[in-house]
């Protein structure tokens, strides 16, 4: 008796490309534990560790805008398998990276690939299921995501601590292997209008901008902030990205189409996902980092504390989706930031103490939070669009999710690298999330105003 049938496939499908969502939130978790160990055995410099993890969410931001459109244009499956390809590929050149430079290279080209894979998710998703089981299906794709991001740190700790930290990338082949395997067996393409060219031009003129700016961030440590280059380069980058939204304004099909901005709940909700994601830098890889650092835990000790992040979220978010269908999502999303900067600061008054169980606190109540900031903003984005262009919305909220961690991270990374003091990391976030919560919160009044 056959496994997959024709009435089953969808549901094995679904498993299959959710665990792909899977990996790429893995990925956030699972290598910030495991950086101090990395550091060490390769010797890296703080800057050189710090782009282990940026070179990854820089690619992907930069080229996470195009994923879904390749699936358009040359087919969802083939370019699903490519980008399994690479991201798996990738990932054996990770594990066996005899220096930190090959670790980054592969890191960066494994970007690509999640790049290509991560919205691929959604779309094969509502290709396969009819309408009124699609909010089902991406539920439980959702909730397969979070149970990989809630066991990140875990795997990551206990990999490191008995194995070897090369064993965070060899757990990916054999899941990607199984993944191809399932989606070569159940996918069946459906009939689609043509999709229009891809904006190419626009594609060099953000990820140009984009590197430009992050890499003089990052390299600020190394070449100075009165560096002729830091300010060339981020002067350029900067150029670059005002260049992409006046290009992209006048072109016919844009790769991003920046006046959906003008809408202030649009504006006010990739706000927040950009803040939500730069928040996770601080958690996942500075408070991994500090836990091991000062406080003397073992890598598997670092990612049982980072864990409780994670951990509480799959509970959380269904109450905070239940919230969200019978309250405005706008101000339970400021709300998110707030507890979140609430967070951050109990995390900057209690890492100079040196005592575990008021940093935890900390730790705990960012993982209550976040679904609070992502699930009402995801609701709040396609309530502010009309129906044609949720796909538009849903493809710039990764975009600025992932620019959020790469930013976070890269300004995160520098101030550390300046002032070797994590208090000031966790409080300088903090700050950024109140400025931004008020912000976000009169533009979703305004939005509110507008409406009625």
């Amino acid at each position: 008796m056959a496994v997959i049938t024709e009435d089953n496939r969808k549901w094995w499908l679904l498993v299959a490309v959710s665990c792909v969502l899977g990996l790429v939130l893995l990925d956030e978790t699972v290598v910030g534990v495991a950086l101090p160990t990395i550091e060490e055995e390769l010797g890296l410099s703080v800057n050189q560790s710090h782009w282990v993890v940026n070179s990854y969410l820089l690619v992907f931001a930069c080229f996470v805008a195009v994923g879904g459109k390749l699936g358009d244009q040359f087919g969802m499956l083939p370019m699903f398998l490519i980008g399994l390809l690479v991201f798996g590929l990738c990932s054996v050149i990770g594990g066996f990276a005899p220096s930190g430079h090959v670790l980054i290279t592969a890191r960066s080209v494994q970007g690509i690939g999640a790049a290509i894979i991560f919205p691929l998710f959604v779309a094969m998703i509502t290709m396969t299921f009819p309408k009124e089981q699609r909010g089902f299906a991406l539920g439980v794709g959702g909730a397969i995501g979070t149970i990989f991001l809630s066991l990140g740190p875990l795997a990551g700790g206990l990999l490191t601590d008995l194995l070897s930290w090369r064993w965070i990338f060899w757990i990916n082949p054999p899941i990607v292997v199984l993944i191809g395997l399932i989606a070569f067996l159940t996918w069946r393409d459906v009939d689609r209008p043509k999709a229009p060219p891809i904006d190419w031009t626009g594609l060099a003129l953000i990820a140009s901008g984009m590197f430009c700016t992050i890499f003089s961030l990052m390299q600020s440590e190394v070449w100075g902030w009165t560096s002729p280059l830091v300010y060339g380069l981020f002067a350029a980058g900067i150029g670059l990205l005002m260049v992409f939204v006046w290009y992209e304004l006048r072109v016919a099909a844009p790769l991003i189409e920046v006046d959906l901005f003008v809408n202030p709940a649009f504006l006010a909700s990739n706000l927040t996902i950009f803040m939500a994601q730069y928040s996770k830098m601080p958690i996942f890889i500075f408070a991994a980092m500090y836990a091991q650092e000062v406080l003397g835990l073992s890598p598997l000790g670092a990612g049982l504390l980072v864990m409780l992040a994670a951990i509480t979220q799959p509970f959380v978010a269904p109450y905070c989706g239940k919230l969200t269908d019978s309250h405005e999502p706008g101000l339970l999303a400021t709300g998110g930031m707030v507890g979140l900067g609430i967070a951050m600061a109990l995390m900057a008054i209690t890492a100079p103490l040196d005592t575990i169980w008021l940093f935890a606190i900390g730790v705990i109540i960012t993982g209550l939070a976040m679904p609070f900031v992502f699930v009402p903003t995801q609701t709040a984005i396609m309530a502010s669009l009309p129906e044609h262009k949720h796909g538009q919305g849903g493809g710039i909220s990764m975009t600025s999710q992932m620019i959020g961690g790469t930013v976070g991270l890269a300004i995160s990374g520098t101030l550390f690298a300046f002032h070797k003091d994590y208090a000031l990391v966790f409080a300088s976030t903090a700050v950024l999330l109140f400025v931004l919560a008020v912000i976000c919160f009169i533009l979703f009044r305004k939005s509110v105003t507008q409406s009625a």
